[in-house]
């Protein structure tokens, strides 16, 4: 079973995934989005910078196309012909979606998010309340920072998984490749953004 399967087979309310660069985490968490957009429920996608959440929200434009209603790339708002509806907000102020609801949301590239855990839970985690929402976090590791904090959390929790995934566990990335890059970069670098070790 490859990586993506097992975080999908064995994902539960809260979800930490740590991954290597290039293992595919935003594209997974493009593919968890459809199970409650395509129900009808509000989705958000949450990202640290614009940049970030701009080529997501480009990617699932194109991926979602065949049931998109209607998008406003200003807004970053989705409807889908389902009633299912996708917001997208960045998480460089406070108070993003405050008044909303989600069934799902995605904090992506989630150790480059300032102060996690507050924004968690102050701003984000309310926002589950009404449909009894999950949670996705995935990101590339930066140092022991709030995302590690979280990682960290979710290993003595119930409601909590986590994994911790190399750049390997892509099949679509060259080994050959892999090894060429750790053999020139330093120890360090290769150990947090190839092997998504903290």
């Amino acid at each position: 079973m490859g990586g993506q399967a097992r975080i999908l087979s064995e994902m539960r309310r809260f979800n930490v995934l740590d991954c290597g660069r290039r293992f595919g985490k935003t594209d997974l968490c493009e593919i968890v989005i459809h199970q409650p957009l395509l129900a009808g429920y509000p989705v958000g996608w949450f990202a640290p910078t614009y940049k970030i959440l701009d080529e997501a929200w480009t990617e699932i434009n194109r991926m979602y196309a065949p049931v998109i209603a209607s998008s406003n790339k200003t807004e970053k708002r989705i409807e889908m012909i389902t009633g299912g509806i996708l917001e997208g907000w960045t998480l460089d102020k406070e108070g993003a979606a405050r008044g909303r609801k989600y069934k799902r949301i995605v904090i992506d590239e989630a150790a480059r998010v300032k102060n996690l855990i507050d924004i968690f839970n102050y701003d984000l985690r309310p926002t589950l309340l009404d449909y009894e929402g999950d949670a996705f976090f995935p990101s590339t590791p930066k140092g022991l920072n709030d995302f590690f904090r979280l990682w960290e959390l979710a290993g003595d929790n119930p409601d909590w998984a986590r994994w911790q995934m190399p750049t390997s566990e892509n099949p679509f990335i060259s080994l050959t490749e892999i090894d060429e890059m750790r053999r020139t970069m330093p120890d360090r670098v290769a150990k947090q953004e190839l092997d998504a070790e903290f």
